[in-house]
């Protein structure tokens, strides 16, 4: 076929260049030179600029149509608005159908409810379960069903999101658009009122228990509580996944946290044992915000004080009037001559109920000690910055004077522009700010310093 003169399918170009053959001056189907008109063909082509008079001038003398140039110029912004624009693809978002993927809960599916939770709490696919998800009256209903069936927490957050999603679609349905709630906040507001009645049948029995040496068994606890004990250990792991996914609004559940533990009375140390591990699980959340992390600064030292006071309503702590299950007497040590003295919680860390309490507050405090450490530590530092580095007793001495020199000479020179050569930026202006009314013996060390070795 090359013989011929065509070239094969191989070394044929995929895309027919514009430009022709290259040293060819670039043709045009319908270009102003072809055209054989009477002026062309007697005196030849003459190219007309569209402006008159010397193309590199100004053309300030040529007159323009404004109307024609507002006109140009609002089809550009036009045009510019157009191709900033994102086109639409012309596909609606998917509608999410409510009557095939949703199903309300009624008294007559309890039965389809619970096999359907037990799916949930298997490894049944979440595609399959996606099909047909139930939604209740209350949206508080689903944390208990949750804890019965002892969902994972994560399938379990895929359920809420689920039910969220099904809100946000009736909403958007409606002809009358309310104002849209935050489903952060809502769903935040909604775990903390359930996990708060939950917490309040807990405080209820502890409450009713007869006042009674620290160590001794608080008794059985009714159904109802161990219910609600049950349904608080799940639905508070829930929360903390929820909390950790960006689900709930972080400061309000934090306030709540912290309310929980200021709510609770003097003399509920067992009730405030059962809680500290709860506070302990985000207390790494609390010092982020100097505003709760001074709430529960004052509430751990606050608590702290009330059992070195004896305000917590409890006899003394006499190991050897503790009979039953309570720990073996211990020999105190003496101190020896030259130690510092027990410390005053000495007696509190003996008991097995105020240890964990006193441990799990001190653990707290620390946690904002060494926060307000580091703040000390970028207070101290800025200052530094500040003075260069060098601290008042260093500038006093003869190295300090000579690191203050150097670091005034590093700065005139960063200071100074060498691009450019004028009257207040030039050599001798340089000269006269480094080394000042004339070059003495400082200003030499400080330039064999600053040429010979470091700064120390």
């Amino acid at each position: 076929m090359a013989a011929f003169g065509v070239l094969s399918y191989e070394h044929r170009p995929l895309k027919r260049p514009r430009l022709g053959p290259p040293d060819v001056y670039p043709q045009d189907p319908k270009q102003k030179e072809d055209e054989l008109t009477a002026l062309n063909v007697k005196q030849g082509f003459n190219n007309q600029p569209a402006v008159s008079g010397d193309e590199h001038g100004s053309a300030k003398n040529v007159n323009f149509n404004p109307a024609k140039i507002s006109s140009n110029f609002s089809s550009i912004i036009a045009e510019k608005l157009r191709c900033n624009t994102l086109p639409d693809t012309g596909r609606r978002k998917p509608q999410v159908n409510q009557k095939d993927n949703f199903w309300l809960v009624t008294a007559r599916s309890q039965s389809a409810i619970n096999n359907w939770f037990t799916d949930l709490a298997g490894t049944k696919p979440l595609t399959h379960l996606a099909k047909k998800v139930p939604i209740f009256s209350k949206k508080e209903e689903v944390f208990g069903y949750l804890a019965k069936y002892t969902v994972p927490v994560m399938r379990a957050a895929w359920l809420i999101k689920m039910t969220c999603a099904y809100y946000a679609a009736i909403t958007e349905t409606k002809v009358k658009k309310r104002h849209v709630i935050d489903p952060f906040i809502e769903w935040t507001q909604i775990i903390t009122k359930y996990l708060s009645e939950q917490l309040q049948k807990i405080a209820e029995f502890y409450r009713q228990l007869p006042g009674q040496g620290c160590g001794s068994p608080s008794g059985p606890m009714p159904q109802e509580v161990e219910q609600a004990l049950k349904q608080w250990d799940y639905n508070e792991k829930l929360a903390m996944f929820m909390f950790q996914d960006g689900m709930l609004d972080r400061h309000e559940f934090l306030t709540w946290v912290l309310e929980c533990f200021e709510k609770i009375r003097s003399g509920e140390d067992e009730f405030l044992k059962m809680l500290l591990p709860l506070l302990l699980r985000y207390s790494g959340e609390f010092v982020q915000s100097a505003y709760l992390s001074r709430r529960l600064a004052y509430f751990c030292t606050r608590r702290l004080a009330m059992q070195l006071d004896g305000a917590g309503g409890h006899p003394p702590h006499i190991l050897s009037a503790q009979t039953g299950n309570a720990l073996p007497s211990t020999p105190t040590p003496q101190p020896a001559a030259g130690n510092p003295p027990p410390s005053p919680f000495s007696d509190l860390l003996l008991c097995p109920q105020h240890r964990p309490v006193v441990y799990g507050l001190s653990c707290i405090l620390q946690v904002r000690a060494k926060l307000r450490e580091i703040e000390q530590q970028i207070k101290e530092r800025g200052q530094a910055v500040e003075v260069r580095w060098s601290f008042d007793k260093c500038q006093e001495t003869t190295a300090g004077f000579t690191i203050g020199r150097v670091l005034h000479t590093l700065e005139v020179l960063d200071s100074h522009s060498f691009e450019r050569s004028d009257f207040s930026n030039s050599l001798d202006s340089l000269y006269n700010r480094i080394f000042g009314l004339g070059p003495t013996k400082d200003s030499h060390e400080v330039l064999w310093d600053f040429a010979a070795g470091p700064l120390s």
